[in-house]
């Protein structure tokens, strides 16, 4: 199995329709949230914990295609922050956070013409940072072999096994009911937030430089 050049995941996105495509979009984006949230920013980034908030909740509205509006401020109250005026030499975790955030950007960008490019590359984005973290962790969590033969360790198969999860809930389920008030979006959304839950208590305990 090739996680760069999946040929599932490419017919996913070319059946879905372009809410669907926003809907796992946003699950990817999901996966990357618990670091935004539980790990403090530096300081002089300038990044309120309220911004980043509104940012997370008005995400979560796109789970069922409301109005984009409010997204679109939280994102432009995030672009004031001083963070995008300096270079920055982030600490481990901190790239994630940084990741995360230029994932959220691409999302703005994205929305109301969500296609398979831009989906494919959020999907990607969550895919990379699980295996850069497997690559980095000195005892990664054991996992079956076969996984370990196509390269993956803990991270990088838990989160293809979420995003199977909240793709296969996003194809069959009717598409009004994929929301977060849904009893399929609340599912979805609760395996997200319990890997991203796991991603970030583990790059809380790595250690700075």
């Amino acid at each position: 199995m090739d996680w760069r050049e999946d040929e599932t995941l490419t017919a996913q996105l070319r059946v879905m329709s372009r809410r669907q495509r926003n809907q796992a979009a946003y699950l990817a984006l999901r996966r990357l949230q618990a670091p935004l949230l539980r790990i403090a920013m530096p300081a002089d980034w300038g990044v309120a914990p309220a911004v980043v908030d509104s940012l997370i909740l008005s995400g979560e509205a796109q789970m069922g295609g409301e109005n984009d509006g409010a997204l679109r401020l939280a994102i432009a109250e995030l672009c004031a922050a001083p963070l995008f005026e300096s270079e920055i030499e982030p600490e481990f975790a901190e790239s994630f956070q940084l990741e995360a955030i230029n994932g959220w950007l691409v999302f703005g960008d994205a929305l109301g013409e969500m296609g398979e490019v831009q989906a494919g590359g959020l999907i990607g984005l969550a895919r990379e940072l699980a295996d850069y973290l497997d690559k980095s962790m000195e005892n990664s969590l054991a996992v079956a072999e076969h996984f370990i033969s196509n390269g993956l360790g803990y991270f990088g198969t838990r989160n293809l096994e979420v995003e199977s999860i909240c793709h296969g809930g996003i194809l069959t389920a009717p598409e009004n009911e994929v929301a977060a008030s849904s009893e399929v979006g609340r599912q979805l959304l609760d395996v997200c937030d319990e890997y991203s839950n796991q991603l970030a208590s583990v790059l809380i305990k790595f250690p700075k430089d």
